[in-house]
C-alpha cells in the first residue's frame, strides 16, 4: 500500500525545493494554473516562461510581463521582485514561447530563485500524448510534472484527449473507449507519454487535477498507486487548482 498524506500546500506537496528548481510541466487539465498557482505560492524571485505556447490573453495573470522582442528584457531578471513572466514574440491571440536552453540561462541569474516552465501544449483537454516534436522539456529541468484532469476518465478517448490516436496507440484501447485508472496510469508512465523527454537527472511528480468528489478521489487514488508502480515517479498529487478544493491536496508516495 502506498504512503498517503495530506498537504495544504502544493509547493510542498510536489516536493520542490525553496530554490534552485527548473520545473517543466506537460499532459493536460491545468498545465496553466498549475504554473501561476506556483509562482504565486513558491518563495523568493522567479521566472514563468513557456517553450511551446501560451494565449495572450494569459499574460494579464502575470503581475510583471516582458517578451524577447524587448532589447532589454534579460535587464529585466534584475528588477525580479516576485514572478516575472518571459515570452516569445506575441503572434495574434498566442504567445510564442522561449529557446528549450534559456530557462536554465534565467535560473542562473544570481536575482532567480526558480524557473516555472510550461512545455507542452494539449488544446485545453484534460489529457493528452506527445507528437513527435512533444514536448518541449528544457535544458537542466530539476522536476517534470506531467498533470491531468481527472475528467479524463469520463468519456470515449476521441472526446477527452488532445492526439487520440497517439493515446490509443500507447493504450491499446480504440477511440471509442474510456480510460480506466490503470491505463490513464500506463499513459502518464509511458516514455512515449507523459514521461517522454523525461530529464535523466531529474524528478518526476503526476499531478491528477480537478478532483472534488468522493468518487473522484477513489478513481485518483486508484491510478496514483498504478502510477506509483514506474520507479521513474516520486510521487503522485491528487487535488484540485480551482474550487474549495484547493485547500489541500493528497500525496502518494510510495
Amino acid at each position: 500500500m502506498n504512503e498517503q498524506r495530506e498537504i495544504a500546500d502544493i509547493v510542498e506537496a510536489l516536493g520542490l525545493a525553496p530554490s534552485g528548481e527548473l520545473v517543466a510541466i506537460v499532459g493536460g487539465g491545468g498545465k496553466s494554473s498549475l504554473m501561476f498557482a506556483l509562482a504565486e505560492r513558491l518563495p523568493g524571485r522567479g521566472v514563468m516562461t513557456t517553450t511551446t505556447r501560451i494565449f495572450a490573453e494569459q499574460m494579464s495573470l502575470a503581475a510583471e510581463v516582458c517578451t524577447l522582442d524587448d532589447a532589454n528584457w534579460r535587464a529585466r531578471l534584475d528588477g525580479v521582485e516576485s514572478a516575472l513572466l518571459v515570452v516569445g514574440h506575441v503572434e495574434g491571440e498566442r504567445a510564442m514561447g522561449v529557446p528549450p536552453e534559456l530557462p536554465a540561462e534565467m535560473l542562473a541569474h544570481s536575482r532567480i530563485d526558480w524557473v516555472v516552465v510550461e512545455a507542452d501544449g494539449s488544446r485545453m483537454l484534460p489529457v493528452k500524448a506527445p507528437a513527435s516534436h512533444e514536448p518541449v522539456v528544457p535544458i537542466g529541468t530539476t522536476l517534470l510534472v506531467p498533470v491531468v484532469g481527472i475528467d479524463a476518465l469520463s468519456k470515449p478517448i476521441a472526446a477527452i484527449a488532445h492526439r487520440p490516436e497517439r493515446v490509443c496507440a500507447i493504450t491499446g484501447l480504440a477511440e471509442t473507449d474510456s480510460l480506466t485508472p490503470a491505463s490513464l496510469a500506463t499513459l502518464l508512465t509511458s516514455p512515449d507519454g507523459g514521461l517522454k523527454n523525461a530529464p535523466s537527472a531529474g524528478r518526476a511528480a503526476v499531478l491528477i487535477n480537478k478532483v472534488e468528489s468522493a468518487a473522484e478521489v477513489a478513481l485518483a487514488r486508484e491510478a496514483a498507486e498504478a502510477i506509483l508502480r514506474a520507479p521513474s515517479v516520486e510521487r503522485v498529487v491528487i487535488g484540485a487548482l480551482r474550487g474549495d478544493a484547493a485547500k489541500g491536496w493528497l500525496v502518494c508516495t510510495r
